[in-house]
Order: C-alpha cells, then structure tokens, then sequence
C-alpha cells in the first residue's frame, strides 16, 4: 500500500464518520460526484490541495509530518 492509498482509505473512513456521502462532499466542494469517487478509488489523482478540502468537510485537519528512520542520523 502506497501513501496515496492510505490517505484515500483514511478520507473515505472520514467521510463515513461524519456521515457525509461522497456526492454531498463532490457538492460541497463543487466537484462532480464522479471526480470524488475517482480521486477516492485512485483512478484520478488526489492532490494535497483536495485531500485537506474533504478532511475539512468531515471536520477533521489533514497534517503531514517528517521523521528520521529508524538507524539513521544525518
């Protein structure tokens, strides 16, 4: 599973939980419902940009973090 994919599984649990269908939240953010699900399921891309608009909508703030991996030092 890639990145992408676990921020698309994450915004579409987001969506469950605050019971918003993907066509209120394409609605909402003026956006077909096609374009959603696509970007939702892979088929389009999904942009940081739009990632954090639907994490908006569910109430919820997209964050992104950076940290060492394990066994390395710069």
């Amino acid at each position: 599973m890639t990145l992408q994919d676990d921020l698309r599984s994450l915004l579409v649990g987001e969506l469950r939980s605050a019971r918003l269908s993907q066509a209120e939240a394409a609605r909402r953010l003026g956006l077909s419902a096609k374009h959603i699900n696509q970007m939702l399921t892979g088929r389009a891309p999904l942009s940081v940009e739009w990632a954090d608009q639907i994490a908006d909508l569910c109430g919820r703030e997209l964050l992104a973090a950076s940290r060492p991996v394990a066994g390395e030092s710069r």
